[in-house]
Protein backbone atom coordinates (compact mmCIF):
# COMPACT_ATOMS: atom_id res chain seq x y z
CA UNK A 1 0.00 0.00 0.00
CA UNK A 2 1.39 3.39 -0.96
CA UNK A 3 1.66 5.83 1.91
CA UNK A 4 -0.80 8.67 1.62
CA UNK A 5 -3.20 6.73 -0.62
CA UNK A 6 -6.40 5.70 1.09
CA UNK A 7 -7.72 2.31 -0.03
CA UNK A 8 -11.47 1.73 0.18
CA UNK A 9 -12.95 -1.70 0.87
CA UNK A 10 -16.59 -1.29 -0.10
CA UNK A 11 -17.66 -4.57 1.49
CA UNK A 12 -16.14 -3.51 4.81
CA UNK A 13 -18.29 -0.39 4.93
CA UNK A 14 -21.39 -2.28 3.75
CA UNK A 15 -23.21 -1.99 7.12
CA UNK A 16 -22.84 1.80 6.83
CA UNK A 17 -23.71 1.94 3.14
CA UNK A 18 -26.98 0.03 3.59
CA UNK A 19 -28.82 2.72 5.57
CA UNK A 20 -26.88 5.56 3.89
CA UNK A 21 -27.87 4.52 0.36
CA UNK A 22 -31.44 3.94 1.52
CA UNK A 23 -31.53 7.50 2.86
CA UNK A 24 -30.49 8.83 -0.55
CA UNK A 25 -33.12 6.68 -2.27
CA UNK A 26 -35.81 8.01 0.07
CA UNK A 27 -34.84 11.56 -0.89
CA UNK A 28 -34.85 10.68 -4.59
CA UNK A 29 -38.28 9.05 -4.40
CA UNK A 30 -39.69 12.02 -2.52
CA UNK A 31 -38.26 14.40 -5.12
CA UNK A 32 -39.83 12.42 -7.98
CA UNK A 33 -43.27 11.47 -6.66
CA UNK A 34 -43.64 13.92 -3.75
CA UNK A 35 -46.50 13.48 -1.34
CA UNK A 36 -48.47 11.24 -3.73
CA UNK A 37 -46.55 8.11 -2.73
CA UNK A 38 -45.57 8.71 0.86
CA UNK A 39 -45.67 4.98 1.61
CA UNK A 40 -42.92 4.18 -0.89
CA UNK A 41 -40.29 5.21 1.64
CA UNK A 42 -41.36 2.53 4.14
CA UNK A 43 -40.07 -0.51 2.23
CA UNK A 44 -36.98 1.40 1.09
CA UNK A 45 -36.04 2.32 4.66
CA UNK A 46 -36.69 -1.19 5.97
CA UNK A 47 -34.73 -2.69 3.06
CA UNK A 48 -31.78 -0.39 3.80
CA UNK A 49 -31.57 -1.59 7.40
CA UNK A 50 -31.98 -5.22 6.36
CA UNK A 51 -29.26 -4.75 3.75
CA UNK A 52 -26.93 -3.45 6.45
CA UNK A 53 -27.65 -6.54 8.55
CA UNK A 54 -27.10 -8.88 5.60
CA UNK A 55 -23.80 -7.20 4.75
CA UNK A 56 -22.54 -8.02 8.25
CA UNK A 57 -22.55 -11.73 7.41
CA UNK A 58 -19.61 -11.92 4.96
CA UNK A 59 -17.40 -9.73 7.14
CA UNK A 60 -14.33 -11.51 8.43
CA UNK A 61 -12.18 -8.64 9.61
CA UNK A 62 -10.06 -6.11 7.81
CA UNK A 63 -9.68 -2.38 7.49
CA UNK A 64 -10.21 0.43 5.03
CA UNK A 65 -9.46 4.14 4.62
CA UNK A 66 -5.83 3.34 5.39
CA UNK A 67 -2.87 5.66 4.86
CA UNK A 68 -0.28 3.11 5.98
CA UNK A 69 -0.22 -0.35 7.55
CA UNK A 70 -1.71 -0.08 11.02
CA UNK A 71 -3.07 3.41 10.34
CA UNK A 72 -6.65 2.92 9.27
CA UNK A 73 -9.70 5.04 10.00
CA UNK A 74 -12.20 2.18 9.71
CA UNK A 75 -11.49 -1.27 11.15
CA UNK A 76 -13.76 -4.31 10.93
CA UNK A 77 -13.50 -6.40 14.10
CA UNK A 78 -15.69 -8.60 16.25
CA UNK A 79 -16.34 -5.57 18.44
CA UNK A 80 -17.46 -3.34 15.57
CA UNK A 81 -19.59 -6.06 13.96
CA UNK A 82 -21.35 -6.83 17.25
CA UNK A 83 -22.13 -3.17 17.87
CA UNK A 84 -23.31 -2.65 14.28
CA UNK A 85 -25.62 -5.67 14.51
CA UNK A 86 -27.26 -4.26 17.65
CA UNK A 87 -27.59 -0.81 16.06
CA UNK A 88 -29.20 -2.05 12.85
CA UNK A 89 -31.59 -4.45 14.58
CA UNK A 90 -32.67 -1.83 17.13
CA UNK A 91 -33.15 0.80 14.42
CA UNK A 92 -35.32 -1.64 12.46
CA UNK A 93 -37.64 -2.22 15.43
CA UNK A 94 -37.89 1.52 16.13
CA UNK A 95 -38.67 2.21 12.48
CA UNK A 96 -41.43 -0.41 12.50
CA UNK A 97 -42.93 1.24 15.59
CA UNK A 98 -42.90 4.62 13.84
CA UNK A 99 -44.38 3.26 10.61
CA UNK A 100 -47.33 1.74 12.44
CA UNK A 101 -48.35 4.87 14.35
CA UNK A 102 -51.96 5.98 13.92
CA UNK A 103 -50.91 9.63 14.15
CA UNK A 104 -48.41 9.36 11.36
CA UNK A 105 -45.11 11.20 11.44
CA UNK A 106 -43.83 12.96 8.29
CA UNK A 107 -42.61 9.98 6.28
CA UNK A 108 -39.67 11.33 4.29
CA UNK A 109 -38.19 13.20 7.24
CA UNK A 110 -38.65 10.19 9.52
CA UNK A 111 -36.90 7.78 7.18
CA UNK A 112 -34.10 10.18 6.28
CA UNK A 113 -33.28 11.03 9.89
CA UNK A 114 -33.49 7.47 11.22
CA UNK A 115 -31.33 6.09 8.41
CA UNK A 116 -28.75 8.86 8.72
CA UNK A 117 -28.44 8.43 12.49
CA UNK A 118 -28.16 4.67 12.06
CA UNK A 119 -25.43 5.03 9.44
CA UNK A 120 -23.53 7.33 11.80
CA UNK A 121 -23.81 4.87 14.68
CA UNK A 122 -22.57 2.03 12.45
CA UNK A 123 -19.60 4.10 11.27
CA UNK A 124 -18.79 5.04 14.86
CA UNK A 125 -18.52 1.39 15.91
CA UNK A 126 -15.68 0.84 13.44
CA UNK A 127 -13.92 4.21 13.80
CA UNK A 128 -10.24 4.07 14.69
CA UNK A 129 -9.25 7.72 14.61
CA UNK A 130 -10.60 10.66 16.56
CA UNK A 131 -11.73 12.62 13.51
CA UNK A 132 -13.87 9.74 12.24
CA UNK A 133 -15.12 9.12 15.76
CA UNK A 134 -16.21 12.73 16.26
CA UNK A 135 -17.90 13.03 12.87
CA UNK A 136 -19.66 9.67 13.21
CA UNK A 137 -20.85 10.45 16.73
CA UNK A 138 -22.38 13.74 15.64
CA UNK A 139 -23.89 12.10 12.56
CA UNK A 140 -25.57 9.66 14.93
CA UNK A 141 -26.69 12.46 17.26
CA UNK A 142 -27.76 15.56 15.32
CA UNK A 143 -30.59 13.88 13.36
CA UNK A 144 -32.13 13.00 16.71
CA UNK A 145 -32.79 16.69 17.37
CA UNK A 146 -35.09 16.85 14.36
CA UNK A 147 -36.60 13.46 15.16
CA UNK A 148 -37.56 14.58 18.66
CA UNK A 149 -39.33 17.67 17.26
CA UNK A 150 -40.89 15.80 14.35
CA UNK A 151 -44.48 16.30 15.54
CA UNK A 152 -43.91 20.08 15.34
CA UNK A 153 -45.83 20.80 18.53
CA UNK A 154 -44.77 22.81 21.56
CA UNK A 155 -43.58 19.87 23.65
CA UNK A 156 -41.60 18.43 20.78
CA UNK A 157 -39.97 21.77 20.00
CA UNK A 158 -38.97 22.23 23.64
CA UNK A 159 -37.56 18.71 23.84
CA UNK A 160 -35.69 19.19 20.57
CA UNK A 161 -34.19 22.46 21.78
CA UNK A 162 -32.98 20.81 25.00
CA UNK A 163 -31.40 18.00 23.03
CA UNK A 164 -29.80 20.48 20.63
CA UNK A 165 -28.22 22.48 23.46
CA UNK A 166 -27.01 19.25 25.04
CA UNK A 167 -25.50 18.12 21.73
CA UNK A 168 -23.68 21.43 21.30
CA UNK A 169 -22.16 21.23 24.78
CA UNK A 170 -21.20 17.57 24.40
CA UNK A 171 -19.55 18.21 21.04
CA UNK A 172 -17.64 21.15 22.49
CA UNK A 173 -16.23 18.94 25.25
CA UNK A 174 -15.43 16.19 22.78
CA UNK A 175 -13.68 18.56 20.35
CA UNK A 176 -11.57 20.07 23.13
CA UNK A 177 -10.66 16.60 24.33
CA UNK A 178 -9.64 15.50 20.84
CA UNK A 179 -7.45 18.60 20.53
CA UNK A 180 -5.65 17.76 23.78
CA UNK A 181 -5.16 14.13 22.81
CA UNK A 182 -3.78 15.19 19.43
CA UNK A 183 -1.46 17.72 21.07
CA UNK A 184 -0.11 15.08 23.45
CA UNK A 185 0.30 12.22 20.95
CA UNK A 186 0.85 13.99 17.64
CA UNK A 187 -1.65 11.68 15.96
CA UNK A 188 -5.42 11.37 15.54
CA UNK A 189 -5.30 7.58 15.40
CA UNK A 190 -6.47 5.66 18.45
CA UNK A 191 -3.93 3.87 20.60
CA UNK A 192 -0.96 6.13 19.87
CA UNK A 193 1.61 6.64 22.67
CA UNK A 194 2.03 9.97 24.40
CA UNK A 195 4.83 12.03 22.82
CA UNK A 196 7.92 12.53 24.97
CA UNK A 197 9.83 15.09 22.90
CA UNK A 198 8.04 18.04 24.53
CA UNK A 199 8.18 16.79 28.11
CA UNK A 200 5.66 14.87 30.17
CA UNK A 201 2.30 15.26 28.45
CA UNK A 202 0.49 12.46 30.26
CA UNK A 203 -1.59 14.94 32.25
CA UNK A 204 -2.78 16.71 29.10
CA UNK A 205 -3.50 13.33 27.53
CA UNK A 206 -5.52 12.27 30.57
CA UNK A 207 -7.56 15.46 30.55
CA UNK A 208 -8.19 15.00 26.84
CA UNK A 209 -9.46 11.47 27.36
CA UNK A 210 -11.71 12.65 30.19
CA UNK A 211 -13.24 15.39 28.03
CA UNK A 212 -13.89 13.01 25.13
CA UNK A 213 -15.55 10.55 27.51
CA UNK A 214 -17.61 13.39 28.98
CA UNK A 215 -18.84 14.26 25.50
CA UNK A 216 -19.86 10.64 24.93
CA UNK A 217 -21.39 10.41 28.42
CA UNK A 218 -24.12 12.84 27.33
CA UNK A 219 -25.22 10.27 24.74
CA UNK A 220 -25.20 7.50 27.34
CA UNK A 221 -27.13 9.62 29.88
CA UNK A 222 -24.52 9.07 32.56
CA UNK A 223 -24.93 11.24 35.66
CA UNK A 224 -24.31 14.22 35.76
CA UNK A 225 -24.73 14.39 31.96
CA UNK A 226 -28.28 13.01 32.06
CA UNK A 227 -30.50 16.00 32.76
CA UNK A 228 -31.78 16.23 29.18
CA UNK A 229 -33.11 12.67 29.19
CA UNK A 230 -36.53 12.70 30.95
CA UNK A 231 -37.91 15.85 29.31
CA UNK A 232 -36.62 14.85 25.88
CA UNK A 233 -38.16 11.40 26.10
CA UNK A 234 -41.46 12.86 27.30
CA UNK A 235 -41.61 15.36 24.43
CA UNK A 236 -40.52 13.01 21.66
CA UNK A 237 -42.74 10.58 19.74
CA UNK A 238 -42.52 7.20 21.49
CA UNK A 239 -40.66 5.42 18.65
CA UNK A 240 -38.08 8.21 18.75
CA UNK A 241 -37.76 7.80 22.52
CA UNK A 242 -37.16 4.09 21.87
CA UNK A 243 -34.45 5.05 19.35
CA UNK A 244 -32.84 7.34 21.93
CA UNK A 245 -32.95 4.54 24.52
CA UNK A 246 -31.27 1.99 22.29
CA UNK A 247 -29.39 3.14 19.19
CA UNK A 248 -28.16 6.33 20.83
CA UNK A 249 -26.94 4.37 23.85
CA UNK A 250 -25.05 1.91 21.64
CA UNK A 251 -23.38 4.89 19.97
CA UNK A 252 -22.44 6.35 23.34
CA UNK A 253 -20.95 3.08 24.58
CA UNK A 254 -19.09 2.66 21.29
CA UNK A 255 -17.40 6.02 21.78
CA UNK A 256 -16.49 5.31 25.42
CA UNK A 257 -15.08 1.87 24.61
CA UNK A 258 -13.10 3.13 21.63
CA UNK A 259 -11.57 6.04 23.54
CA UNK A 260 -10.68 4.09 26.68
CA UNK A 261 -10.31 0.43 25.80
CA UNK A 262 -8.97 0.77 22.26
CA UNK A 263 -7.36 4.20 22.55
CA UNK A 264 -5.76 3.99 25.99
CA UNK A 265 -5.69 0.43 27.38
CA UNK A 266 -2.31 1.08 28.96
CA UNK A 267 -3.96 3.74 31.14
CA UNK A 268 -6.70 1.43 32.39
CA UNK A 269 -5.43 1.85 35.93
CA UNK A 270 -6.13 5.59 35.65
CA UNK A 271 -9.62 5.49 34.14
CA UNK A 272 -11.18 2.40 35.74
CA UNK A 273 -11.90 4.02 39.12
CA UNK A 274 -13.54 7.21 37.75
CA UNK A 275 -15.71 5.08 35.46
CA UNK A 276 -16.73 3.03 38.50
CA UNK A 277 -17.80 6.17 40.34
CA UNK A 278 -19.82 7.31 37.32
CA UNK A 279 -21.49 3.90 37.12
CA UNK A 280 -22.38 3.81 40.81
CA UNK A 281 -23.81 7.33 40.90
CA UNK A 282 -25.68 6.86 37.62
CA UNK A 283 -27.46 3.64 38.53
CA UNK A 284 -28.34 4.93 42.01
CA UNK A 285 -29.77 8.25 40.84
CA UNK A 286 -31.62 6.59 37.98
CA UNK A 287 -33.29 3.98 40.17
CA UNK A 288 -34.18 6.35 43.00
CA UNK A 289 -35.85 8.86 40.70
CA UNK A 290 -37.53 6.09 38.67
CA UNK A 291 -39.29 4.97 41.85
CA UNK A 292 -41.17 8.28 41.92
CA UNK A 293 -42.37 8.31 38.31
CA UNK A 294 -46.06 8.07 37.47
CA UNK A 295 -45.98 7.92 33.66
CA UNK A 296 -44.61 5.09 31.55
CA UNK A 297 -42.34 7.13 29.30
CA UNK A 298 -40.68 9.00 32.18
CA UNK A 299 -40.14 5.75 34.05
CA UNK A 300 -38.46 4.33 30.95
CA UNK A 301 -36.36 7.50 30.68
CA UNK A 302 -35.03 7.12 34.21
CA UNK A 303 -34.70 3.39 33.65
CA UNK A 304 -32.37 4.26 30.77
CA UNK A 305 -30.26 6.36 33.13
CA UNK A 306 -30.03 3.54 35.66
CA UNK A 307 -29.26 0.94 33.01
CA UNK A 308 -26.52 3.15 31.56
CA UNK A 309 -24.74 2.81 34.89
CA UNK A 310 -24.94 -0.98 34.60
CA UNK A 311 -23.65 -0.86 31.02
CA UNK A 312 -20.40 0.90 32.01
CA UNK A 313 -20.01 -0.85 35.38
CA UNK A 314 -17.82 -3.68 34.01
CA UNK A 315 -15.28 -1.14 32.76
CA UNK A 316 -14.52 -0.37 36.41
CA UNK A 317 -12.96 -3.82 36.57
CA UNK A 318 -10.42 -2.99 33.87
CA UNK A 319 -7.68 -1.99 36.31
CA UNK A 320 -4.96 -3.24 33.98
CA UNK A 321 -4.52 -3.67 30.25
CA UNK A 322 -4.90 -7.45 30.57
CA UNK A 323 -8.43 -7.05 31.97
CA UNK A 324 -9.71 -4.58 29.40
CA UNK A 325 -11.01 -7.09 26.85
CA UNK A 326 -13.05 -9.08 29.38
CA UNK A 327 -14.50 -5.86 30.84
CA UNK A 328 -15.56 -4.60 27.42
CA UNK A 329 -17.07 -7.99 26.63
CA UNK A 330 -19.17 -7.81 29.78
CA UNK A 331 -20.34 -4.30 28.90
CA UNK A 332 -21.36 -5.43 25.43
CA UNK A 333 -23.20 -8.45 26.81
CA UNK A 334 -25.17 -6.26 29.20
CA UNK A 335 -25.88 -3.74 26.46
CA UNK A 336 -27.35 -6.45 24.25
CA UNK A 337 -29.71 -7.63 27.00
CA UNK A 338 -30.74 -4.07 27.86
CA UNK A 339 -31.48 -3.09 24.26
CA UNK A 340 -33.63 -6.16 23.58
CA UNK A 341 -35.67 -5.78 26.78
CA UNK A 342 -36.12 -2.03 26.29
CA UNK A 343 -37.36 -2.48 22.73
CA UNK A 344 -39.92 -5.05 23.90
CA UNK A 345 -41.13 -2.69 26.63
CA UNK A 346 -41.40 0.27 24.24
CA UNK A 347 -43.31 -1.84 21.71
CA UNK A 348 -46.02 -2.44 24.32
CA UNK A 349 -46.00 1.17 25.53
CA UNK A 350 -46.55 2.37 21.95
CA UNK A 351 -49.57 0.08 21.57
CA UNK A 352 -51.07 1.27 24.87
CA UNK A 353 -50.47 4.91 23.96
CA UNK A 354 -52.23 4.44 20.61
CA UNK A 355 -55.55 3.70 22.31
CA UNK A 356 -55.23 5.81 25.47
CA UNK A 357 -56.76 9.31 25.63
CA UNK A 358 -53.54 10.74 27.08
CA UNK A 359 -51.43 9.22 24.31
CA UNK A 360 -47.71 9.05 25.05
CA UNK A 361 -48.25 10.76 28.41
CA UNK A 362 -50.47 7.98 29.78
CA UNK A 363 -49.88 7.08 33.44
CA UNK A 364 -48.81 3.74 34.87
CA UNK A 365 -52.37 3.23 36.11
CA UNK A 366 -53.34 2.65 32.46
CA UNK A 367 -51.76 -0.79 32.80
CA UNK A 368 -53.95 -1.91 35.70
CA UNK A 369 -55.56 -5.20 34.76
CA UNK A 370 -53.94 -5.24 31.32
CA UNK A 371 -53.58 -9.01 31.62
CA UNK A 372 -57.35 -9.43 31.28
CA UNK A 373 -57.82 -6.94 28.45
CA UNK A 374 -54.71 -7.50 26.35
CA UNK A 375 -52.98 -10.67 27.64
CA UNK A 376 -50.42 -10.77 24.83
CA UNK A 377 -49.27 -7.20 25.52
CA UNK A 378 -49.19 -7.84 29.27
CA UNK A 379 -47.11 -10.98 28.77
CA UNK A 380 -44.54 -9.20 26.59
CA UNK A 381 -44.28 -6.19 28.91
CA UNK A 382 -44.12 -8.31 32.05
CA UNK A 383 -41.36 -10.47 30.64
CA UNK A 384 -39.39 -7.43 29.44
CA UNK A 385 -39.65 -5.82 32.88
CA UNK A 386 -38.46 -9.02 34.57
CA UNK A 387 -35.48 -9.06 32.20
CA UNK A 388 -34.64 -5.45 33.07
CA UNK A 389 -34.99 -6.23 36.78
CA UNK A 390 -32.81 -9.34 36.49
CA UNK A 391 -35.44 -11.74 37.81
CA UNK A 392 -36.43 -15.22 36.58
CA UNK A 393 -37.88 -16.22 34.19
CA UNK A 394 -36.07 -13.31 32.56
CA UNK A 395 -32.85 -15.33 32.55
CA UNK A 396 -31.31 -12.91 30.09
CA UNK A 397 -31.42 -10.16 32.71
CA UNK A 398 -30.04 -12.41 35.46
CA UNK A 399 -27.06 -13.41 33.32
CA UNK A 400 -26.48 -9.81 32.26
CA UNK A 401 -26.36 -8.61 35.88
CA UNK A 402 -23.90 -11.37 36.83
CA UNK A 403 -21.85 -10.58 33.75
CA UNK A 404 -21.67 -6.89 34.69
CA UNK A 405 -20.68 -7.47 38.32
CA UNK A 406 -18.10 -10.22 37.67
CA UNK A 407 -15.23 -7.96 36.48
CA UNK A 408 -15.67 -5.73 39.53
CA UNK A 409 -15.66 -8.70 41.89
CA UNK A 410 -12.56 -10.00 40.14
CA UNK A 411 -10.53 -6.94 41.15
CA UNK A 412 -11.82 -6.83 44.72
CA UNK A 413 -13.81 -3.59 44.42
CA UNK A 414 -16.30 -4.75 47.03
CA UNK A 415 -17.58 -1.26 47.81
CA UNK A 416 -18.71 -0.92 44.21
CA UNK A 417 -20.14 -4.44 44.34
CA UNK A 418 -22.20 -3.44 47.38
CA UNK A 419 -23.59 -0.42 45.53
CA UNK A 420 -24.47 -2.66 42.59
CA UNK A 421 -26.29 -5.13 44.85
CA UNK A 422 -28.29 -2.31 46.43
CA UNK A 423 -29.23 -1.14 42.96
CA UNK A 424 -30.36 -4.64 42.03
CA UNK A 425 -32.90 -4.33 44.85
CA UNK A 426 -33.89 -0.82 43.80
CA UNK A 427 -34.30 -1.96 40.20
CA UNK A 428 -36.53 -4.83 41.30
CA UNK A 429 -38.73 -2.33 43.14
CA UNK A 430 -38.90 -0.06 40.08
CA UNK A 431 -39.90 -2.72 37.58
CA UNK A 432 -42.08 -4.89 39.83
CA UNK A 433 -44.17 -1.84 40.77
CA UNK A 434 -45.08 -1.55 37.10
CA UNK A 435 -45.33 -5.29 36.45
CA UNK A 436 -47.59 -5.88 39.45
CA UNK A 437 -50.18 -3.55 37.97
CA UNK A 438 -50.54 -5.79 34.95
CA UNK A 439 -52.26 -8.47 37.02
CA UNK A 440 -53.76 -6.23 39.69
CA UNK A 441 -57.50 -6.72 40.35
CA UNK A 442 -59.89 -4.12 39.03
CA UNK A 443 -59.83 -1.92 35.98
CA UNK A 444 -58.09 1.40 35.42
CA UNK A 445 -60.83 4.00 35.73
CA UNK A 446 -61.01 6.20 32.68
CA UNK A 447 -57.40 5.54 31.78
CA UNK A 448 -57.30 1.98 30.53
CA UNK A 449 -56.44 1.39 26.89
CA UNK A 450 -59.20 0.14 24.70
CA UNK A 451 -59.17 -3.51 23.80
CA UNK A 452 -60.79 -2.80 20.46
CA UNK A 453 -59.08 -2.13 17.19
CA UNK A 454 -56.49 -4.03 15.22
CA UNK A 455 -52.75 -3.91 15.68
CA UNK A 456 -50.88 -2.69 12.57
CA UNK A 457 -48.65 -5.26 10.90
CA UNK A 458 -45.56 -3.11 11.58
CA UNK A 459 -46.33 -3.08 15.30
CA UNK A 460 -46.95 -6.82 15.31
CA UNK A 461 -43.54 -7.34 13.76
CA UNK A 462 -41.91 -5.01 16.31
CA UNK A 463 -43.63 -6.82 19.19
CA UNK A 464 -42.60 -10.19 17.78
CA UNK A 465 -38.97 -9.10 17.36
CA UNK A 466 -38.79 -7.61 20.85
CA UNK A 467 -40.50 -10.51 22.58
CA UNK A 468 -38.66 -13.07 20.47
CA UNK A 469 -35.34 -11.49 21.38
CA UNK A 470 -36.13 -11.62 25.10
CA UNK A 471 -37.19 -15.27 24.89
CA UNK A 472 -34.25 -16.29 22.70
CA UNK A 473 -31.67 -14.67 24.96
CA UNK A 474 -33.33 -16.17 28.04
CA UNK A 475 -33.50 -19.67 26.56
CA UNK A 476 -29.96 -19.33 25.18
CA UNK A 477 -28.23 -16.98 27.64
CA UNK A 478 -24.86 -18.03 26.25
CA UNK A 479 -25.59 -15.49 23.51
CA UNK A 480 -25.17 -12.86 26.22
CA UNK A 481 -22.52 -14.56 28.34
CA UNK A 482 -20.58 -16.34 25.63
CA UNK A 483 -20.81 -15.81 21.90
CA UNK A 484 -21.24 -12.02 21.87
CA UNK A 485 -19.54 -11.44 25.21
CA UNK A 486 -16.07 -12.48 24.09
CA UNK A 487 -15.11 -10.00 21.45
CA UNK A 488 -11.50 -9.03 20.73
CA UNK A 489 -11.10 -5.28 20.51
CA UNK A 490 -9.04 -5.33 17.35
Amino acid sequence: MTAGVQAVDWLAIGPVLGPAVAALLVLAVDAVVGARRTRLGDPIAVAGLLAGLVLLVPQGGGATFCTAPGRCSYVVSSLSLSLQAVVLAAALVCLLLAIGLRDRLPRTELHLLVLTATAGACALAAARDYATLAVALETASLPLVALVALRRDGRGAEAGLKLLMTSVVSFGLLALGVALVYASTGSLYLGQPVATSLGDLRAAHGVGLALVVAGAAFKLSLVPFHLWTPDTYAGAPLPVAAFLSTVSKVAGLSAVVLVLAVGAPERAGDWAAPVGVLAAVTMTVGNLVALRQRTAVRLLAWSTVAQAGWVVLPLAGAVSASRVTSAVSASLGYLLAYVVATLAAFAVVVRVAESHPDGARHPLTAYAGLWRRRPALALVLGFALLCLAGLPPGVMGVVAKILAIAPVVGVGAYGLVAVAVVNVVLGVAVYLRWAAGLVAPGEATGEAPSASGTTPVAHRLALALGAGGCVALSVLPQLVAGVLARVPLR
